[in-house]
């Protein structure tokens, strides 16, 4: 286990830097799929060389090999990992860990007042909800498994489009809700949290799922033109409105890269791209392969160690007493240095 390791970490840096910019240029279901299964394994990957980087050491602990049944020395002997890039993965994953507990919890609270704010619009007569409001905004709000989400329409936003307009509203929303892509984007912020070096990923996969829709809308007015012109209608009408934009656990019309969008609405269709596809599935195999492979390596170190365990059986207890009285002397060292 040396430099292959490292491998998932190399993987996602390079998908944080090309990934956007491949999933761009093809069609936008496909593209945010591929990204996020891609991220997804750099993400699961890069946790596995964590914790066998981390392993090395934590395995040297008498108690834990005793449980093991390996010899602590001979691994620490053996390990060619440095305690401090051990140290320094045992603390990252530490982070890790709470950083996905806080975005698990924040993007939760956000959908459940979402949710909560639009139970209070009155009983539900259908997707449609319309707010008595000048204020130009549309948005939907997925609603839990086995339920249908609601698409938030203000009275502004509806004398600012005209009716064909309106249509492609509606469609870009729907979208949003059939495909769910409010769990895309827990998905990507999931992932990032999980991996700090896919940074970039949650705009890419924001970017893409508006794309998505607006392909969606596009396929069900039979009109590109038509979808381009009521996004950029919509943004342009909500250019001057100064309010925060929506939580994250909404999904809004013309709030995002509207100029990119309207670009690639008036470009065609987007074209498949099977190279594209096949590149990136050989370097998720890649991934995939160098963590089993560093995944195998730290199995052969921990087997080597294990031959050593029985010229010096110790006991749970025994190493218990002995993890102690280890501590105890490195302080007692410390306390006379100090004098």
């Amino acid at each position: 286990m040396e430099l292959i390791v490292y491998a998932p970490f190399a993987a996602s840096a390079l998908l944080a830097v090309s990934g956007p910019r491949l999933a761009a240029r093809m069609p936008p279901a496909t593209g945010t799929r591929l990204l996020l299964t891609a991220g997804l394994a750099c993400a699961l990957t890069s946790l596995l060389s964590l914790a066998l980087l981390a392993a090395t050491l934590i395995g040297r602990l008498p108690l834990v090999a005793a449980v093991g049944a390996w010899s602590g020395d001979r691994l620490r002997h053996a390990d060619p990992v440095s305690p401090l890039t051990a140290k320094t993965a045992i603390l990252t994953l530490a982070t890790i860990a709470i950083a996905l507990v806080w975005t698990a919890a924040r993007r939760a609270r956000a959908l459940h007042r979402a949710r909560h704010a639009s139970a209070r619009l009155g009983p539900r007569t259908g997707r449609l909800a319309v707010l008595d409001q000048p204020a130009i905004e549309a948005f939907a709000v997925p609603a839990g498994r086995g339920q249908q989400g609601r698409i938030v329409v203000s009275t502004g936003m509806l004398r600012t489009l005209n009716a064909e307009e309106r249509q492609v509203l509606l469609a870009h929303e729907t979208a949003h809700l059939d495909h769910r892509h409010h769990r895309h984007r827990t998905l990507a912020a999931l992932i990032t949290a999980a991996d700090p070096l896919l940074a970039p990923l949650p705009a890419a996969i924001h970017h893409l799922t508006e794309r998505w829709a607006d392909e969606d809308a596009a396929a069900t007015v039979t009109d590109r033109s038509l979808t381009a012109r009521a996004l950029a209608r919509a943004a342009l009408a909500a250019r001057h409105d100064e309010r925060p934009s929506p939580r994250s656990a909404v999904l809004c019309f013309g709030r995002s890269d509207v100029p990119g969008r309207v670009r690639a609405l008036l470009a065609g269709t987007p074209a498949r791209r099977p190279v594209i596809v096949a590149v990136l599935t050989a370097a998720l195999t890649a991934c995939l392969v160098s963590a089993a492979e560093a995944g195998n390596d730290t199995a052969h170190l921990f087997g080597r160690a294990r031959h050593g365990y029985h010229a010096r059986p110790l006991g749970i207890t025994a190493a218990t007493t002995h993890e102690a009285r280890h501590l105890i002397t490195v302080l007692d060292h410390r306390t006379d240095g100090s004098r």
